[in-house]
């Protein structure tokens, strides 16, 4: 991928920083209509990387799987944790993922209180350390592979609580489509109704409330 100017900066100073550590975060769930959104640390050694770890919109379930065994296995620690379609009605999405990337933030940070944290996107607040030990990078998921790692085991530790519910709440391909607005669902919902794991605050999901 071509790197802009704002990227290269984010990547020099991460190549530039004094931290041995590194702490990846990457979040999963954001534009879904039902079910949880769920963010995802790791800790690793600056300048880390390992074999099939990539961002995890680009690999297979398969895939992301047998990376998820390999980067539990290799990385010095790692959190994951979620909120429920409820927190995300009650709350908004933006400020649930907050305070997840804190809750996950706060966590590695214990054990490894000078670690260099690089976040996915833009966060505004700073989460638990100086501002010159945090990066915010846009497509840190691909550039980045501790951000990498840690989209892996969120989309991982999400998508297999979609397909179990998928058995619970069948008739919307949840095992398929992982709760965004695919065709598949919409069909669903328009036949089924929104079930109990629905956002209902989400306007495509609250046009097909019962009146």
């Amino acid at each position: 991928m071509t790197v802009t100017p704002g990227q290269q900066l984010a990547l020099e100073k991460i190549a530039a920083s004094l931290s041995t550590t590194v702490i990846g975060i990457d979040e999963v769930g954001m534009g879904c209509w039902a079910g949880p959104v769920t963010v995802a640390g790791v800790v690793v050694p600056k300048g880390w990387d390992a074999e099939g770890v990539e961002d995890s919109k680009a690999l297979s379930p398969r895939q992301r799987k047998k990376a998820e065994g390999n980067i539990k296995a290799q990385v010095l620690s790692y959190a994951i944790f979620s909120a429920s379609h409820e927190e995300v009605d009650r709350q908004g999405v933006g400020s649930t993922r907050d305070r997840l990337t804190e809750q996950v933030a706060l966590q590695l940070l214990q054990p490894f209180p000078d670690a260099l944290i690089v976040q996915d996107g833009e966060v505004p607040a700073v989460i638990g350390a100086r501002p010159q030990n945090m990066v915010w990078l846009a497509k840190a998921d691909v550039l980045v592979p501790a951000v990498s790692a840690a989209s892996i085991l969120a989309k991982v530790c999400r998508d297999e609580f979609m397909v179990a519910m998928s058995r619970l709440y069948p008739g919307y391909a949840f095992e398929r489509n992982m709760g965004y607005g695919v065709p598949a669902h919409i069909e669903g919902l328009r036949k089924l109704g929104p079930c109990p794991i629905h956002r209902i605050s989400y306007k495509p999901v609250k046009r097909f409330l019962v009146r």
